[in-house]
């Protein structure tokens, strides 16, 4: 057996489940039975992923106890400060406990042993026999482990970065053998371990590398200055008490052999139907392998019978070039430095006015505001850092803790405010910012208006990879620098705000954010010039970022009575919908509860289930859809869950977000937050509210303009498919468009060979559906089911759909060609998008990167013309100063807040620069309305 197959690979599993739930915090993953699926669907794409790449034949899912540890026993304390699990995580882990059983894959815990303890225990085993062992974990106290055999696997985003005794010591300061030591000085904030109060990262390393060990620094107290002294005096039983803590043991009174975590009998395609049940279905086809060549295990050979791969090294295979890499290591192409940097704090007058003459002198700096909250239209400053040459930064604090933990002012806010606002609002010095939408609102509200902003770090790593899919700061810095930062919350006291912080712990997390913005500036500027985005970058992206934030900082006003009102009609709605179910079965019982509603529709009601799953016969959304056509009760079923989601999620969630000061609320739209280069928007996400049914525009009668004022709403008409007749070439698309105002009715005319007067209603929808879900790469057999109608006719309209409109299908085969060769496309304006699984040999991943492929260049070429328009219009607004303001984008629709003496104005103006601002082969069209509020119009 070769060495790589003999390697034990141990996965933390809370670490990968949690990580994987919080990876969709902002955009969860739900079923159709309201279920969270995130954390499933996380965990078991990277089992997928990590089986697929690296074949081990000895794994185990390592938990922690059900019950509290041996440490809790120690020391009540320890992890008090976590808050409990979302309940919709928590229902998650039963789940994913219950489909590693099924696919025969070992999980190991024990009572009253931290998960920890268990992987030291094998991997001492591991190291004792001499094989290699790889820890998946981003948890920091395995660290300790590290020697010439065990090597951490930290995930990052697919790919994991490999810690081996040499990176530990890199990226810490120090080696494995000192992790411990370095723990107990420093203390560990995520597992609220005490540490030595006022000890940072940077003191610890210093004093493990000048005394060797905890008890060398505490033999040697008269050696260090008296402040350090003080602290370590002052905190000996809790730095001794934290070595305990943090010091993992392996003697956890298990009789496991490495033998018994045998991975090579385990059954994926058995896990897959219960994925299928969870309806995490791109998952289960992976595993399943129905519709590619998963391997499985090392020992297993391919659906085509050929000779089994070997198992990789993690170290082999990320130390090669991958066909592309993103943002990764551009650090080392663009010579940018990649050490730790040298932090000061400005605590007086002097030094304030000396970096002020330093930043107007340098002509360019990286910035960032330190706050008391995330909501940028409530936070309020605590302290600024600037950064003017990379390896280098300073803390400005207003106010810091210091030595006795008590708060300290260090300067008025009208003192750095003087200092600062020259600075910021000369247009001659240039701004980099990390986010700066966020650091712009918050000064803006503070008296300062950026405007100077050359450079914004996140949007410049969507832009360079927008597959990437987060884009904070520790990421970025990891990928593109190999750079481990100061996290947040490793200062930040729990429940605690950042002035708590001691000042010097507070430089190195703050003045470290601006020096690695203004690394990663170094880093993707070049980068966005090499690959010809440049332009792209500064006319569109760049200058969007503030008109995005002075939308934000409108905000809208709603009518929280109205959706009160609406809200007691819901329910009332509800309950009877309910009362309905109960008298059509003859029996009540729990709607939500998946079991009784089997029991309900298979046993009680006689219907014939559709799909099997492990736990009896599925009840989602497309079972319930077929079944409805049977009898009445599915169907109510589905109308009862889209009204509690709708209840739910806006009528009784949109009232508490009204900003107290504003009467508004401020959503947030995210630049970075779709690969496609669609905007989103959150925090309320206000492009999901239903645009079709009664209740949607129920609800978006509840947003209403200011008095005084109208809204203007101004809509692209059928834009994706204009885009798609303009980059298809079609002559017969085209003139569908260019000889009638119903797109669909002339397709409909060319696909049925009937004039279009003669178009029926039916022949219209057939038309409608293919020429949207050509640009999604519908299938005959999606056709049919969305319409209702035979496979075999499904065909037939397609078929006939290409024949009319043949430049369609050769566009449709150029993309995948081209996108098979290269592994990206492009939008009109030159966004790239990196197509993952493009020349996967699992045909179910490659049919999806190949309708990603064709959607991205439509849907993302229609996002840059909004966007363009967006920009042409604030320019029109702000030279004409009329008082109109944009409030919302919505996809293609923008809407306006129009003063009532504006609106003829307003009228020609909107329609006639969004309709002009770029030139396709048919022309833009816009339609214009006017309402009293949002439910007004369309």
């Amino acid at each position: 057996m070769k060495e790589n197959n003999r390697a034990v690979y141990l996965l933390d599993g809370y670490s990968l489940i949690y990580r994987s739930y919080f990876a969709f915090i902002n955009r969860p993953l739900i079923n159709s039975k309201g279920e969270n699926t995130s954390a499933v669907f996380g965990f078991f794409r990277s089992i997928a992923n990590l089986f697929e790449t690296f074949k081990p034949e000895y794994f185990a899912v390592v938990l922690d106890s059900r019950v509290p540890t041996f440490r809790h026993e120690q020391y009540p304390e320890y992890k008090a400060n976590r808050e409990k699990a979302p309940d919709d995580l928590h229902a998650q882990i039963p789940v994913i406990e219950k489909i590693l059983e099924a696919m025969n894959l070992k999980i190991v815990r024990k009572d009253r042993f931290e998960a920890d303890d268990i992987i030291a225990y094998f991997a001492g085993m591991a190291s004792s026999e001499e094989r290699p062992c790889y820890i998946i974990t981003g948890d920091k106290d395995l660290l300790q482990l590290v020697d010439d055999k065990v090597r951490i696997m930290k995930p990052d985003k697919g790919e994991y970065k490999i810690l081996g005794l040499p990176e530990v010591e890199e990226e810490w300061g120090v080696g494995p053998e000192k992790i411990i030591d370095y723990l107990a000085l420093t203390g560990d904030q995520a597992d609220n371990v005490p540490g030595v109060r006022g000890i940072g990262p940077k003191t610890a390393v210093k004093l493990l590398s000048e005394f060797g060990d905890l008890d060398g620094v505490y033999a040697n107290l008269d050696s260090q200055t008296a402040s350090v002294k003080k602290k370590l005096e002052e905190s000996r039983e809790n730095a001794y008490l934290s070595r305990e803590l943090v010091t993992l043991k392996p003697d956890c009174g298990l009789e496991l052999g490495i033998e018994s975590l045998s991975a090579s009998d385990w059954k994926p395609a058995d896990g897959a139907v219960l994925l299928r049940e969870y309806e995490v279905t791109s998952v289960a086809d992976k595993l399943s392998g129905e519709n590619g060549d998963f391997a499985g295990s090392a020992g297993t050979e391919s659906k085509a019978g050929g000779k089994k791969e070997a198992a990789k090294s993690p170290e082999r295979l990320y130390g090669g070039d991958p066909l592309f890499t993103g943002i990764s290591g551009l650090a080392q192409k663009h010579s940018v430095f990649a050490g730790k940097g040298k932090y000061e704090a400005v605590t007086d007058t002097d030094a304030l006015e000396k970096l002020a003459r330093q930043v107007r002198k340098a002509g360019l700096f990286a910035f960032d505001c330190e706050t008391d909250s995330l909501d940028s239209v409530a936070a309020v400053p605590i302290g600024f850092s600037i950064t003017i040459e990379a390896g280098s930064g300073w803390y400005i604090p207003l106010r810091a803790a210091d030595e006795s933990g008590e708060v300290k002012d260090y300067f008025a806010d009208e003192h750095v405010r003087k200092v600062l606002k020259p600075l910021l609002e000369d247009e001659g010095i240039k701004v980099v910012g990390q986010n700066i939408k966020y650091d712009y609102k918050v000064l803006k509200r503070w008296g300062i208006q950026i405007k100077g902003i050359c450079f914004d770090t996140m949007t410049a790593a969507w832009m360079l990879d927008s597959s990437l899919g987060q884009f904070n700061m520790d990421l970025l810095a990891e990928r593109a620098i190999g750079y481990q930062t100061v996290h947040y919350d490793d200062v930040v006291p729990k429940n605690e705000i950042f002035d708590k912080v001691a000042l010097e712990n507070a430089v190195n997390y703050a003045a470290e954010d601006t020096d690695i913005t203004f690394r990663l500036y170094k880093c993707f500027e070049p980068e966005l010039k090499e690959r010809g985005m440049m332009k792209l970058y500064n006319d569109i992206e760049l200058p969007l970022v503030t008109v995005l934030a002075e939308m934000e900082l409108r905000g809208i006003i709603i009518d929280a009575k109205l959706l009160s009102d609406f809200g007691v009609v819901l329910g009332e709605q509800l309950e009877t919908i309910k009362n309905e179910i109960y008298e059509l079965c003859g029996m009540e019982f729990n709607i939500n509860s998946t079991k009784q509603l089997q029991e309900v529709l298979f046993e009680k009601r006689g219907l014939k289930p559709i799909k099997k799953t492990k736990t009896g016969y599925s009840t989602n959304v497309q079972v319930l859809e077929i079944l409805a056509e049977q009898d009445p009760v599915p169907e109510k079923i589905l109308e009862h869950r889209s009204l509690s989601k709708l209840k739910s999620t806006y009528v009784d969630t949109l009232p508490a977000l009204v900003n107290s000061e504003t009467g508004r609320i401020h959503t947030q739209f995210i630049q970075t937050g779709t690969a496609t280069g669609r905007l989103s928007s959150k925090d309320p996400n206000l492009q999901n509210i239903p645009v079709k049914t009664d209740n949607g525009r129920k609800i978006r009668e509840a947003f209403i303009p200011a008095e005084g004022c109208r809204f203007l709403s101004a809509d692209y008409s059928q834009i994706e498919l204009v885009v798609l007749a303009h980059l298809s070439g079609d002559e017969g698309l085209k003139r569908a468009f260019l000889e009638g105002e119903d797109v669909h009715k002339q397709t409909a005319a060319l696909i049925f060979d009937v004039f279009p007067e003669f178009v029926t209603p039916d022949q219209r929808r057939v038309a409608k559906t293919i020429n949207f879900g050509v640009m999604y790469g519908m299938s005959a057999f999606r056709l049919s089911r969305e319409l209702k109608i035979p496979r075999k006719t499904a065909d037939e309209f397609i078929g006939a759909y290409f024949a009319r409109y043949k430049r369609i299908k050769e566009y449709i085969e150029k993309i995948a060609d081209e996108a098979g060769s290269t592994g990206i496309v492009h939008t009109i304006m030159g966004h790239e998008r990196y197509i993952h699984g493009i020349n996967s040999r699992n045909a179910t991943e490659r049919a999806g990167a190949e309708r990603i492929a064709l959607n991205t260049p439509i849907q993302g070429s229609a996002a840059d013309i909004v966007k363009m328009a967006m920009l042409a219009l604030d320019k029109e607004l702000e030279q004409r100063k009329l008082k109109s303001r944009l409030l919302l984008q919505v996809h293609d629709e923008l809407i306006f807040e129009v003063p009532e003496d504006e609106i003829a104005e307003m009228e020609t103006l909107v329609k006639s620069v969004m309709e002009s601002v770029y030139k396709l082969d048919i022309p833009l069209r816009v339609n214009v309305e006017i309402g009293a509020c949002w439910g007004d119009m369309h």
